[in-house]
């Protein structure tokens, strides 16, 4: 059981790299399309960069209108980080996740509920 927690966990650290190394390349080639000082110039390779936006987004103050239904609109963006991460595990990988017949189906029905959290964080906003 702890052998497969580890592999899980390694799997979303190797995916999440993935994504860093991704988001990467992305402002490498727009840097470099657009003529102007990017990850290709500044910083160590371009790798701080990506590091200093994560930190960035955490450090940034959550702002919070007078006006706006407080619950659906700090609970939507919440909603639509929890569903998103389900719906991982029933996508098909090297090794099983949830042993279920019905995987297409699920992540289908998940994905249909990511709407509500849209609609919510609209709502939410006035």
């Amino acid at each position: 059981m702890m052998l497969l927690i580890v592999i899980y966990l390694l799997f979303i650290l190797i995916l999440l790299l993935m994504v860093a190394f991704l988001v990467l390349l992305e402002r490498k080639v727009l840097g470099l399309v657009q003529i102007r000082k990017g990850p290709n110039i500044v910083g160590i390779y371009g790798i701080v960069q990506t590091v200093v936006d994560g930190v960035k987004l955490i450090l940034k103050n959550l702002m919070v209108l007078v006006n706006v239904r407080k619950f659906f609109f700090l609970l939507a963006p919440i909603l639509s980080f929890i569903l998103s991460l389900i719906n991982w595990f029933f996508i098909p990988t090297p090794f099983i996740l949830v042993n279920s017949e019905y995987g297409i189906l699920i992540t289908l029905v998940i994905s249909s509920l990511l709407v509500y959290s849209t609609l919510w964080a609209g709502w939410g906003s006035n």
